[in-house]
């Protein structure tokens, strides 16, 4: 038996049942997602943590905090002023070895020009001794003490001076013999010889040495440096606002990198003007005692203002220079201060009461008013 042929009329009453069951099933589904409870959202208010201090008023006596190096007040650099070999010296010539005031530092060779000087001596013997007959003529009051003068000549003495004359007429035909030409070239030169013998101007040290005995020495030539090590001084930079507060005769507390030393010292000169570069003023501290050395650095302290009743805050937390924040019932309050005095790093103010809770450091995004999470330093 053959099957029968499904009509346009049924063909559309199938496709009718299928929309309507596609259509009670989004239905269904939809009923179903829309009985579903959306979870409820956990809402955090997260509190910055701020860690603070309570402030504590305090009667401080302001320093200024400065740094150097330590540099002898006696130092000269040994020139020599003549040339020839370098013979000998008191001590051995060098570094550190000490020498007394007066001990010769170098000595050089200077026999030849010993020598010269001596020549010029002689010929002033003789020129002396030619005039002795005129003078005896033409001036007799005058020859006695010519004549004892020449007779106490001694070549290997230094010149005493010459007699004076009686009248200009006696000065007149003295110099007109080349007396005093010869006689003021022969004290030039005794002068010259000087500067063979270098002696140690003060007590102290060789702090280097750039010549052995033996060598040859220059004029002009550096031999090394001596300097006094019981006193020293050292350049401290200040801040042209702070020139005020310091005078000649200040106190300055002295101490070493590590601490474990320390020295006093004074200010003993200040130079006003204004570095350049540094936007400083220089003060020059002047300190004895020992273990101290020629180089070292130093950090320095120089006594300067007593304030009452002030706290010490850095001051990195000041604010536009007069405000800093506290905290209380755990909300920031931007308080109003009266800065007495401004360091480098710290800021002495007046303003803030005892027991303040003041923030210990800056507070990212601070505003006054802004609730906050107080934590105590020390906890």
């Amino acid at each position: 038996m053959s099957k029968r042929k499904r009509g346009p009329r049924q063909y559309i009453i199938s496709t009718i049942i299928a929309l309507i069951i596609i259509g009670l099933t989004a239905n269904y589904f939809g009923v179903l997602k829309s009985k579903k409870k959306a979870p409820k959202q956990k809402i955090e208010n997260k509190l910055t943590n701020v860690i603070y201090e309570t402030v504590e008023l305090e009667n401080a006596a302001v320093s200024i905090e400065s740094n150097g190096v330590l540099v002898a007040k006696n130092k000269i650099d040994i020139v020599s002023r003549a040339q020839g070999i370098f013979e000998h010296s008191d001590h051995a010539f060098r570094s550190g070895v000490a020498f007394a005031k007066g001990d010769v530092l170098v000595s050089i060779d200077n026999n030849e020009f010993k020598a010269n000087i001596k020549a010029s001596k002689a010929q002033l013997l003789q020129s002396l001794t030619a005039i002795l007959a005129d003078l005896k003529f033409e001036y007799p009051d005058s020859f006695e003490q010519w004549n004892q003068y020449v007779n106490n000549f001694d070549v290997n003495r230094s010149l005493s001076e010459l007699p004076i004359p009686n009248s200009d007429r006696e000065k007149a035909f003295i110099n007109g013999k080349n007396i005093y030409t010869q006689f003021y070239n022969i004290k030039a030169q005794e002068v010259k010889n000087n500067y063979y013998q270098i002696r140690a101007p003060f007590s102290g040290i060789l702090s280097n040495s750039n010549i052995n005995k033996g060598a040859l020495v220059n004029v002009g030539q550096q031999l090394g440096t001596f300097i006094d090590p019981s006193v020293y001084e050292m350049e401290v930079k200040i801040n042209p606002s702070e020139l005020d507060l310091i005078s000649i005769g200040k106190k300055v507390s002295l101490t070493n990198n590590d601490k474990s030393k320390n020295w006093s010292g004074k200010v003993v000169r200040i130079n006003k003007i204004i570095d350049p570069q540094s936007q400083s003023a220089l003060a020059i501290v002047e300190v004895r005692g020992r273990d101290l050395r020629e180089g070292m650095y130093l950090q320095a302290g120089i006594s300067t203002i007593e304030l009452s009743e002030v706290a010490k805050i850095p001051r990195n937390l000041l604010i536009d220079e007069k405000f800093v924040y506290l905290i209380s019932d755990s909300l920031l309050l931007k308080k109003e201060i009266d800065p007495v005095h401004i360091s480098d790093k710290n800021v002495f103010v007046k303003g803030l009461t005892n027991g303040d809770w003041m923030i210990h450091k800056s507070v990212a995004g601070a505003y006054d008013g802004m609730k906050v999470n107080p934590i105590k330093l020390s906890e």
